[in-house]
């Protein structure tokens, strides 16, 4: 009874254990969970029912112990010898530690598969963990190509509107010049024009000029015969004076084409009033020719720095493009590389899945518990992969116990329920360390001298073949000391099985 609290103490606390281990897990996979916790409910029903029928069984024994040791005391009463009642409690003591011996192994066995599914859990949630991380970074790595891919649009949007900026700047830079050109051809216009009239007056001028020079030496000439005349004459001074005025109103009168005096300086000074006026519009189209060309150069100075500004923006918005081209490529790689990543993470899981099927149905596994489950399917899939591994973990068991049970037959040794459970769990009974002999230096008659060859220093090859020499000699010695042990165990199972 007391085995029996223990077990059921084990299985309360492996259930809460459980429990706990399913708590941390996902709620996605809480189907999965509930399916297997209802199959190892089911088995813990089947071990429970197996501890009921041993103790029904136990009590049963215990009843017929009481039979036979009343049935002994009657036969001792009876025939009164002490050897049969030994014989009669060794053996119903052989039947208790068999029934023992099954019960634990019911126990062990129990306890293993609980314990190995608990690591398997374990491993399972560890993959699990890794495939949400995996997916986390996956959707981490989508999110961040579509930031890139907006970021990328949205810069070839501003590239699109600096394009249009800059064409529109181009066409307005165009008509600029066109009318700067434009005005330029008609201030080309003008000033030649205004050469054409400077130089018409300037003509008129030195015409004017000459004649008035051929007048003015006619004139002398015909003064200085007037002159002659006079002083032949020898007329008075202010008649004289009056005369080369006449003569000088004449001549004046004959320029001008006038009858009168005052007529002919009236031409004179409007003359010399429209000379004066022509002079100040020469003037004044000078220095409106002087303001356009300063207009002109200000204008291609303008032009000039538009068109630097316009390189420089080009020149910022391609280094920014072929920057952008430059991330978008790096991402574009790194999503490669990632689904690249995914496909082979995804292709191992398909080959492990695979596996655990092939591995399913080579192990002959109970198929009808997994339809029973699945509803008919009996493809591994993501979702009933622990239900794979639970059948497979249980045929395993099942097989390693035979395995273990066949081994004790095999080797005629009584069956050990605490090896069974160090195979069922995977590990290997403790090896003893052997003993390590020094043997110390002898300096007896049988001992072999010190060797001329051990006082000098050995060459390679000279250490390599007493190495070996050393080694062959150990070797030698083990396989001899093993032979022994052998033989010596040969004759102690003989001459055991004799006194059986």
């Amino acid at each position: 009874m007391a085995e029996v609290k223990r077990l059921e103490k084990e299985n309360e606390d492996l259930l809460r254990r459980q429990a706990v281990a399913e708590a941390r897990s996902n709620m996605k996979q809480e189907k999965v969970k509930s399916d297997t916790l209802r199959s190892l409910l089911g088995q813990r029903d089947e071990v429970e029912q197996q501890i009921i029928q041993e103790k029904k069984r136990i009590a049963q024994l215990d009843k017929e112990i009481q039979s036979w040791q009343k049935q002994l005391a009657e036969r001792k009463q009876m025939a009164g010898s002490e050897t049969l009642i030994q014989e009669q409690k060794a053996h119903l003591q052989k039947r208790i530690e068999t029934v023992e011996n099954q019960l634990d192994k019911a126990s062990s066995e129990f306890s293993s598969q609980l314990v190995l599914n608990s690591q398997l859990r374990e491993d399972l949630e560890i993959l699990r963990v890794g495939h949400d991380r995996f997916e986390l970074l996956y959707k981490q790595l989508e999110m961040e190509l579509l930031n890139t891919r907006k970021a990328i649009g949205a810069i070839i949007s501003t590239s699109s509107a600096a394009y249009d900026a800059r064409d529109e700047a181009q066409a307005r830079l165009s008509q600029l010049q066109e009318k700067a050109a434009k005005d330029r051809r008609q201030h080309e216009t003008e000033v030649k024009e205004l050469d054409r009239i400077l130089d018409n007056d300037r003509r008129m001028s030195e015409f004017i000029a000459i004649k008035l020079q051929e007048r003015v030496l006619t004139e002398e000439a015909l003064r200085a015969k007037k002159k002659k005349d006079e002083e032949r004459k020898r007329k008075d001074p202010e008649e004289e004076l009056f005369e080369s005025y006449n003569v000088a109103m004449d001549k004046i009168l004959e320029i001008t084409d006038s009858a009168h005096l005052n007529v002919a300086l009236n031409k004179y000074i409007k003359g010399e009033e429209d000379n004066f006026a022509q002079f100040n519009y020469v003037n004044e189209q000078n220095n409106q020719k002087e303001q356009l060309w300063e207009h002109i150069s200000e204008l291609c100075r303008e032009i000039e720095e538009v068109r630097k500004q316009e390189n420089q923006k080009e020149m910022e918005q391609l280094s920014r493009l072929q920057e952008a081209e430059a991330q978008q490529e790096e991402i574009v790689k790194q999503g490669n590389q990632t689904a690249l990543k995914l496909k082979a993470i995804q292709k191992i899981w398909d080959q492990f899945k695979n596996a655990i099927e092939s591995l399913f149905w080579k192990l002959q596994c109970d198929h009808s518990a997994l339809e029973n489950m699945l509803g008919g399917t009996t493809t591994a899939r993501d979702e009933n992969v622990a239900i794979y591994l639970g059948l497979i973990e249980q045929k395993a068991n099942d097989l390693l116990t035979m395995y273990s049970f066949s081994l004790a037959e095999e080797q005629d040794r009584p069956y050990d329920t605490v090896e069974t459970a160090q195979l069922l769990l995977g590990q290997t009974p403790e090896t003893r360390p052997q003993p390590i002999h020094l043997r110390p230096p002898t300096a007896g008659p049988g001992h072999e001298p010190i060797a001329e060859e051990d006082q000098r220093p050995l060459t390679h090859e000279e250490l390599k073949e007493k190495v070996l020499k050393d080694v062959l000699s150990k070797a030698g010695a083990l396989s001899l000391k093993k032979h022994l042990h052998s033989e010596a165990a040969t004759i102690h199972s003989g001459s055991a099985a004799s006194k059986k």
